[in-house]
């Protein structure tokens, strides 16, 4: 960053603690925005780094975004194995900010500047809210199954009932979202040209991939987690293994992977080809497939153009 001040923050529900690299110096400051964007002001650092905690980190983004500082999201293992190659077991807020700015100083910088893409914060949350209430009410759907009791019946099906106006309200309001934003709304019915994708598979990777049409393949495969990773030691060789990335992503497509196998299209072929002549096991074929409608939602996404083959 050619001597610029760069800082790691450990983010808290009440405080940030925030290390410029390199200096040994680490401040508490409430975590709000009057706060924390006295400290910018102040600082006016080059990069900021943090890990991202569920939401506690949103008033510190939103002071970056106001004031154009360039600032990166760092996974959690990335600085579990940068503590570890340091041989660091001391756990404090302050030790873990003085570790993700020594990593954004070094590691990031190493790696080169990566795309942040923010996404619409609305939608997101609210497509959160969604999954929230549809595992909720399958929980409560399988309860209802078992019970017995009148009395315990009864209270499952108010709750139920509560649960799916509730779940009814919050898709509408998707829709309305949606359908509010011209970009999105476009996007939205590029995206279900693709067989197998419908509204709620697109609801899905516009509220938590923003980063579509902005990678290539292989990048957007390894984001959301469909990129095998290969395991290899001298001779041996391990079967390789996708995971990590975007699971309400990989659920969606999972989902929708298992609707096109049963419908015609050069999905379904894709599929049986890996079967059939390929002897890939389903559950391969199928993760497989999962990754060739990312790809092609990632292009129809990059192109803005309806799939080829609809």
């Amino acid at each position: 960053m050619g001597g610029k001040r760069i800082v790691g923050v450990d983010v808290a529900k009440a405080w940030l603690d925030l290390a410029v690299a390199g200096t040994g110096t680490c401040e508490r400051v409430a975590n709000t925005a009057e706060a924390v964007g006295a400290w910018l002001d102040r600082e006016n650092p080059a990069l900021v780094a943090f890990e991202p905690t569920g939401g506690y980190e949103r008033v510190l983004r939103d002071a970056l975004r106001e004031r154009g500082i360039v600032f990166a999201r760092v996974h959690p293992n990335d600085v579990i194995a940068f503590r570890k190659s340091r041989g660091i077991r001391a756990k404090t807020d302050r030790i873990d900010a003085h570790l993700i700015a020594a990593f954004a100083a070094e590691e990031l910088e190493r790696r080169g500047p990566h795309l942040v893409v923010l996404g619409d914060e609305t939608l997101r949350e609210l497509a959160a809210r969604r999954r929230q209430l549809v595992e909720s009410l399958q929980a409560e759907r399988c309860r209802l199954d078992l019970a017995r009791a009148n009395g315990v019946r009864a209270s499952l099906t108010l709750l139920i009932d509560a649960l799916r106006h509730s779940l009814d309200a919050i898709e509408a309001e998707l829709a309305a979202h949606i359908a509010s934003d011209p970009e999105l709304a476009r996007l939205s019915a590029l995206l279900q040209t693709i067989k197998g994708i419908g509204p709620i598979t697109a609801m899905t990777l516009l509220a938590d991939l923003p980063e579509l049409g902005r990678l290539n393949g292989k990048e957007i495969a390894a984001l959301v987690g469909l990129a095998p990773q290969t395991r290899q030691s001298g001779k041996a060789r391990y079967r390789e293994r996708t995971g990590y990335g975007r699971p309400a992503v990989r659920r969606a497509l999972f989902n929708a992977a298992r609707s096109v196998v049963h419908r015609e299209s050069a999905f379904k072929t894709f599929y049986e080809r890996l079967v059939t002549s390929n002897k890939r096991p389903g559950k391969v074929a199928l993760t497989a497939l999962m990754r060739k409608l990312l790809v092609t939602a990632n292009a129809v996404a990059r192109d803005r153009q309806p799939w080829k083959h609809a």
